[in-house]
């Protein structure tokens, strides 16, 4: 498989993902993601949103727009920090706490539907391809060249 057909296959799966999940949640399967980390860091450590940017691997703006929709939608709320005027933590609402078991109920299904008859050496084994992949495009956006 060269390059293209990699990178194809892997932003198909990546779509296909995002349709079941979109269904399964009947919500933006990001913004689940989002409520997934927040609640699944909470209370044991304050969220910012660089945090989300790091660990869904997404741009600030993207971010921004999702987290004021989500902010509109009670789903969080951000509260300022003492020390910095600028920096707010991310908090999810008592009615996003109350669905914590769901949205983790939603993740798990996800999980399992995606790796249903992959065997854990193969699953380690294209975790760390994908891991090397991302290093490829971290590197990519750096600005070394490729090819």
């Amino acid at each position: 498989m060269d390059g293209k057909q990699c990178a194809g296959s892997v932003l198909g799966l990546a779509n296909q993902i995002k349709r079941v999940f979109d269904t399964t949640t009947g919500r933006c399967g990001t913004q689940v993601r989002i409520l997934n980390f927040v609640l699944v860091s909470y209370p044991d450590r304050e969220i910012y949103q660089k945090d989300i940017e790091e660990e869904l691997n997404m741009r600030s703006a993207s971010i921004s727009t999702l987290l004021k929709k989500m902010e509109a939608q009670d789903f969080i709320r951000r509260e300022k920090v003492s020390y910095d005027d600028r920096l707010k933590k991310i908090l999810p609402t008592s009615h996003t706490v109350e669905m914590k078991e769901q949205v983790e109920r939603h993740v798990t299904l996800l999980e399992k539907r995606l790796t249903a008859g992959i065997g854990e050496e193969e699953l380690k084994v294209f975790s760390d391809v994908l891991e090397r992949m991302q290093e490829n495009m971290e590197l990519t956006e750096k600005g070394d060249r490729y090819g």
